[in-house]
């Protein structure tokens, strides 16, 4: 009976452990890769409420394309020599962009002609002439342009100095006049076409040493 007793308690107790075993619960995040049991769904009203507000807080983080940028004609700067132009060009065509000179005529500094005349006819010319000579008069004959058959008293690049000799020459007998002599010079506007904006311009010039202040015109402008 001793050992009956004591193989009744063995087994209670043996059956006891197997019980507490098979009713275990899992324990809470456990990797289910890890364990070999498929994964589980969890409704969000099951989901724990801190991890639901981490992933409500940060921000989804979006790769924005990038922007392409339209072509565009650009009147980018004027020069006045030549071989600062041809540079400008080259430097915009090694950027992969069009480039157009245009050439324009534009003012430049005058000159001042004092003169008497000019006279109907060259005979009476050259009798006006003779006669400023023959008064110590240094002048010329005009042959031709705007001036012909006028006598020439003295060419200046200053209007007060041709005003300083037509006035010591107001009494000499005939009008004295001053005829101004314009001139003009050729301008280089550079035009350029391209996928481009503004700050490039400006560094592509400034990296060739010449200034610029580009301004977005018609395409026209730039064919």
């Amino acid at each position: 009976m001793r050992w009956f007793f004591v193989l009744l308690v063995l087994a209670n107790g043996f059956y006891a452990l197997w019980h507490l075993q098979m009713q275990s619960p899992e324990p809470v995040g456990g990797d289910a890769s890890s364990s070999g049991r498929a994964p589980t769904l969890v409704l969000v009203s099951e989901a724990n409420p801190a991890l639901l507000e981490r992933s409500e807080a940060e921000p989804l983080h979006v790769e924005a394309a990038p922007v392409e940028i339209a072509p565009a004609c650009w009147f980018v700067a004027v020069f006045d020599d030549k071989q600062q132009a041809d540079r400008a060009v080259a430097a915009v065509q090694a950027a992969q962009l069009q480039a157009r000179i245009e050439t324009l005529d534009v003012a430049d500094r005058s000159d001042y002609w004092v003169h008497v005349g000019p006279y109907a006819s060259r005979q009476k010319a050259m009798a006006v002439l003779q006669q400023l000579r023959a008064d110590g008069i240094d002048s010329f004959l005009i042959g031709e342009g705007e001036l012909e058959n006028g006598i020439s008293l003295g060419f200046f690049s200053q209007k007060v100095s041709a005003e300083r000799l037509a006035r010591r020459h107001r009494n000499i007998g005939h009008p004295v006049s001053i005829f101004e002599v314009k001139r003009v010079r050729p301008s280089y506007h550079l035009y350029v076409f391209g996928r481009v904006e503004e700050p490039e311009l400006e560094a592509l010039m400034k990296d060739q040493g010449l200034a610029a202040n580009p301004a977005k015109k018609p395409k026209k402008s730039c064919i």
